[in-house]
């Protein structure tokens, strides 16, 4: 046995193409450009459903959060809205007292004329605490 390998060098060897087969190659490489582009439009489209599927539910998630807490914000503020509050706050931090009626000043609104009421006999006006109620509107409430 021969422990040397040789090189066989055969340099009168040229490789040609054939163009035959390389037309063959193109009509086959043509042949399916157009189902690839389907497939990979088809894939797209499924992506894109589950990625806006995913936006919406996270979306509906951010809705949920956002109601609760628009609902919690409403609580509050009628909480710190409430005349019982007010007045609480009014009398024991402030020393504010109810309105004499010799201290009520009516204000005309540029809307329309103010009719002033007829006042009560002293004995019979309670010790009122809070605004007045409205005048009745036309619907009778």
């Amino acid at each position: 046995m021969y422990a040397v390998r040789r090189r066989v060098a055969n340099v009168y060897l040229v490789r040609e193409r054939d163009r035959r087969r390389t037309v063959e190659l193109l009509a086959f490489v043509a042949a399916a450009l157009p189902l690839l582009a389907v497939l990979f439009a088809v894939v797209w489209a499924n992506l894109q459903t589950y990625e806006i599927g995913y936006q919406i539910g996270n979306l509906e998630k951010q809705r949920e959060r956002l109601v609760a807490k628009r609902r919690q914000l409403l609580i509050d503020r009628a909480e710190e809205s409430s005349l019982v509050r007010i007045e609480k706050i009014a009398r024991d931090a402030l020393g504010l007292l109810p309105a004499r009626p010799d201290q009520v000043v009516l204000v005309r609104d540029s809307t329309g004329p103010v009719t002033a009421r007829p006042a009560a006999p002293k004995a019979a006006q309670p010790d009122l605490v809070g605004p007045p109620a409205p005048d009745s509107t036309e619907e009778g409430f």
